[in-house]
């Protein structure tokens, strides 16, 4: 459990400040860390906050106002990524296939980096952006590639972000623009994953492209494997839910 210090001061913003700083927050999906069997901490540094976003004030944010905050969070992450070129062969091999998937979403256009990064992960934005380690492509062989790049576009046509940006009870913003706290129950985000997984079955399969590649990637991930409290579910969990829809081909 992260505990909180209660003698810390706390500035609560008003409603023109949200508009005008919101724009320099990290939105979430930067990090996710099991903060007790009911909520899930979404965030990336452990500062104490000088901001809080109420419930209320996250009311008046447009959808437009949360992509734009996913606009600035997926600059900021880049800026501090060491970020693999056009021209090298791992970024060859993702353009190559992220030409057999949709551009757009929900008419948003999609834009992808690769971070030079031994962890094996990946992540989207509400915004289009998806990022993906050097070491997760190298490990992973086209289909299964493909299997998460379906994945991660399958939060973004299912607006995971913005809605859970929308049921947060509040949003801590910390000393530095690139930090926030975003609170959401597990039992949604794993959900979430879930519904991902549902997405990028159907748009793999829409697209002549092998469903098998969702659970041989998933089979080489050690990430979530575990039944212990997260924000993901289970692998094993994600796995027979993939199973059960090849058995029904």
């Amino acid at each position: 459990m992260h505990h909180r210090n209660k003698q810390r001061s706390v500035r609560f913003f008003d409603k023109e400040c949200v508009m005008a700083k919101s724009i320099k927050l990290l939105c979430c999906a930067i990090r996710i860390v099991c903060l007790s069997s009911m909520l899930t901490l979404v965030g990336c540094h452990k500062t104490q906050p000088i901001e809080i976003i109420t419930s209320q004030q996250i009311k008046t944010l447009s959808e437009q106002d949360i992509i734009a905050m996913s606009v600035q969070a997926c600059r900021e992450m880049d800026k501090q990524a060491v970020i693999i070129s056009n021209n090298h062969r791992l970024s060859r091999r993702l353009s190559m296939l992220t030409q057999q998937l949709p551009h757009t979403v929900n008419g948003i256009s999609i834009n992808y980096k690769i971070y030079l990064n031994t962890a094996l992960n990946a992540w989207s934005t509400a915004n289009g952006c998806v990022r993906m380690n050097s070491h997760l492509i190298k490990s992973l062989n086209d289909n299964e590639l493909l299997a998460v790049i379906a994945h991660e576009l399958g939060h973004i046509a299912l607006k995971h972000g913005i809605v859970s940006f929308r049921l947060a009870p509040y949003i801590e913003v910390n000393r530095r623009a690139s930090d926030m706290v975003l609170i959401v129950k597990e039992d949604l985000a794993q959900q979430f994953e879930l519904d991902a997984d549902n997405y990028a079955y159907t748009l793999l399969e829409e697209n002549g492209i092998d469903t098998q590649g969702l659970v041989s990637m998933l089979v080489k991930l050690p990430l979530h494997s575990f039944s212990s409290p997260s924000s993901h579910p289970s692998n094993r969990q994600r796995i027979d839910n993939i199973m059960q829809k090849l058995s029904r081909e």
